[in-house]
């Protein structure tokens, strides 16, 4: 019988010693293996990830919703990790890692968490801002000057997210017809609207526009890399995404889990995110933030997230009514 009970025990440790902590990842590949590879390290827990962008991730777990096959959800926007929550897809938990993060960076119910997030900015050429004669924008009203014309390049909001972002930041700013005003006289000096959302900071680096419009990471590389690049985030202020992760209801690895956010929202996982040269902004102040500029000088826009998802359509078929034939 004691033989039979040290088996068993024996059979336990060693499922319990091989258990992975499955992750749906939306972060891209290269990051999201710098951060879980770094947790692993730091906890022992051995993680298994599938990488899946945040529309299919969000399908899958509603398809998986009686029999779920991940433990947790990494990465993608907060209003997807929104609609988990009220689809039931998620579970709370409540970690102590918070504090000393902003609120606006969690759900007060525990369902989900941001660990990263990206303003949107304004990078600069700065070789090619010489050969125009320009000086250094500070403020969006400084990209409608003529000095700009066909020198600036922002992604198209009928295939990009992040020029979605981009135009309710700019209703938070202007109001909807101030913002519709605004991208109009924007027009007249634009080089090119990107189907991607980093094509842009492409452009820019290698001089081929002297501006884009877009969230920073590539901004950052490409100054680190040496390009002429100098990041502006201007003085109205700027919208931003923050990537969550949410635990997925019916985890069967939920100790394993906790243990991930616990350590995502900590001073040390937050640092690691700024060390391992992800160029994504932690949402905790109290780390280094390396070459980044720190959050405090940056004035940061909230967007209604409900009112941006209910009125997309409407107003992306403004802007192409409106704006997109000016030029």
């Amino acid at each position: 019988m004691k033989k039979v009970a040290l088996v068993g025990l024996m059979l336990v440790l060693l499922v319990f010693s091989f258990a992975e902590l499955v992750i749906y990842s939306s972060v891209d590949e290269a990051n999201a293996r710098k951060i879980l590879n770094a947790f692993s390290k730091d906890t022992g827990i051995e993680v298994k990830y599938i990488f899946l962008s945040s529309g299919p991730a969000l399908a899958r777990l509603e398809a998986e919703k009686n029999n779920p096959q991940a433990d947790v959800w990494f990465g993608a926007p907060m209003s997807n990790h929104i609609i988990a929550k009220e689809r039931d897809l998620t579970e709370p938990y409540k970690s102590t890692s918070v504090y000393g993060i902003d609120p606006n960076f969690y759900d007060v119910d525990g369902y989900f968490h941001a660990f990263y997030m990206n303003p949107l900015g304004v990078g600069v050429n700065l070789k090619v801002l010489e050969q125009i004669k320009a000086e250094l924008p500070k403020s969006w009203a400084d990209l409608l000057k003529p000095e700009f014309k066909n020198m600036i390049q922002y992604p198209n909001p009928q295939t990009s997210g992040t020029a979605y972002t981009f135009i309710t930041g700019l209703i938070s700013v202007y109001g909807e017809d101030g913002a519709m005003d605004y991208l109009k006289k924007l027009a007249k000096n634009i080089q090119s609207y990107t189907q991607s959302g980093t094509g842009p900071s492409k452009a820019v680096g290698i001089g081929q526009a002297a501006v884009a419009i877009q969230f920073t990471p590539a901004f950052f590389e490409f100054k680190e890399q040496g390009y002429p690049i100098e990041v502006v985030f201007p003085v109205e202020g700027v919208p931003y995404e923050s990537a969550c992760v949410s635990i997925v209801k019916g985890a069967a690895h939920k100790t394993e889990a906790n243990t991930l956010i616990d350590w995502l929202l900590s001073k040390k996982g937050q640092q690691v995110i700024v060390d391992e040269k992800t160029y994504f902004y932690p949402v905790r102040a109290d780390v280094n933030f390396g070459s980044l500029q720190p959050l405090s000088t940056i004035k940061l826009i909230s967007v209604d997230e409900a009112w941006a998802a209910e009125n997309k359509n409407r107003i992306i078929e403004r802007w192409i009514k409106e704006v997109l034939p000016v030029k």
